[in-house]
């Protein structure tokens, strides 16, 4: 019974039915605005405000630096064993995280455990790379926020926990085996046998715990849950304080770690990630949730967009045009577009706000 309320579980529902209430929130928006990618200029420190294709290098750059685990990007070209010198150079360790610097929903990023098998990852570079350090602490978490630009406070929207994909042992059955009774881990297990990620036929202790998955990604067979408890004043504040020292910056999600609930509760926790207006506030696929309240949630969320956006536009940053962004999914998707939407070089330039032209953070009580 549980396998068939989680396959038609609105978590693996297709995109567009999960938005389908945004929709006329955007078109009301790009009507008013005249400006149908009206949104590329909430986070004017970002390339496309976030939508995507964004370079992860340039958003950590905007970060304070003590605010995220050390980080190393290898160019393509780059040979294995002068991108490891760059790695152990900049003390990282082992285990790190392995991920394209373009990339999104988990493609590409694996946890490599030893040098061998780094020099075997760096040997067949077809992208550029970021190397880091592992986050701190085994708790995971998804903050959405939503600055101010006048005032330059940041809301903390809501927070997303995670629980990775894991399986527990009864003494006789295999991790496949195990794995292929849950909807959740049936899904995975041909990704996690071509990735040798299962232990063969290893059996568990009866009440042994297996973390099967250790990257954090609802596509790699992460729950996403509703951890609104976890909410205080001193984590409030350390969102504000961050975001407020991240020039640019102001709508998305921060992927962070933690060592414990209580670490995060005190406002001690590491950036992972950063994304800008694509972001999605996971906790909405929270097994529990009804979609009318998925729904809800979602809505509560986008609407400060739209807010942010023209605001933003009244202090004199502009959305990008249209044809940037058609620009874009066609070099990503390889679509054909017609000439008379090439954006000309000057246009593709202007995608990204320099730091000097940016809005003042805005004045602090």
């Amino acid at each position: 019974m549980k396998r068939l309320r989680d396959r038609f579980n609105h978590e693996y529902w297709p995109w567009y039915l999960i938005y389908l209430p945004v929709f006329p929130l955007y078109l009301f928006e790009a009507l008013r605005t005249r400006r149908a990618a009206f949104f590329t200029n909430v986070n004017p420190g970002i390339d496309m405000g976030g939508f995507f294709g964004e370079r992860k290098s340039d958003i950590y750059a905007l970060l304070p630096e003590n605010a995220f685990p050390p980080t190393v990007k290898v160019a393509v070209g780059t040979t294995a064993h002068v991108a490891l010198e760059q790695v152990m150079g900049k003390g990282i360790r082992f285990p790190l995280i392995v991920k394209p610097d373009v990339g999104e929903r988990g493609r590409g990023v694996m946890r490599v455990g030893d040098a061998a098998a780094l020099m075997q990852v760096l040997a067949s570079v077809k992208e550029d790379l970021l190397v880091q350090q592992m986050a701190k602490g085994e708790c995971e978490f998804g903050l959405m926020f939503a600055r101010d630009p006048r005032s330059g406070r940041t809301q903390l929207l809501s927070i997303t926990g995670k629980r990775f994909l894991q399986v527990t042992g009864n003494g006789r059955d295999p991790i496949p085996t195990l794995l292929a009774r849950d909807y959740r881990g049936a899904r995975q297990l041909d990704r996690l046998r071509s990735e040798g990620a299962l232990g063969s036929d290893r059996i568990l202790e009866a009440g042994e715990v297996f973390r099967v998955e250790p990257i954090g990604n609802h596509c790699r067979g992460t729950t996403f849950l509703d951890a609104g408890h976890l909410r205080t004043t001193d984590l409030e504040r350390a969102v504000d304080k961050l975001i407020a020292a991240s020039a640019g910056v102001y709508y998305g999600r921060m992927d962070v770690r933690a060592k414990s609930e209580e670490a995060l509760r005190m406002g001690d926790f590491e950036v992972i990630e950063l994304n800008g207006v694509s972001s999605e506030p996971g906790h909405i696929y929270d097994p529990g949730y009804s979609i009318w309240r998925c729904w809800r949630e979602l809505i509560r969320h986008v609407v400060h967009m739209a807010r942010i956006s023209r605001e933003l536009w009244e202090m004199g940053v502009q959305p990008v045009p249209l044809r940037s962004v058609l620009h874009r999914c066609a070099a990503h998707f390889g679509w054909r577009i017609p000439a008379l939407f090439t954006p000309s070089p000057s246009t593709m330039r202007a995608r990204r706000s320099p730091a000097a032209a940016l809005p003042p953070h805005g004045t602090r009580a």
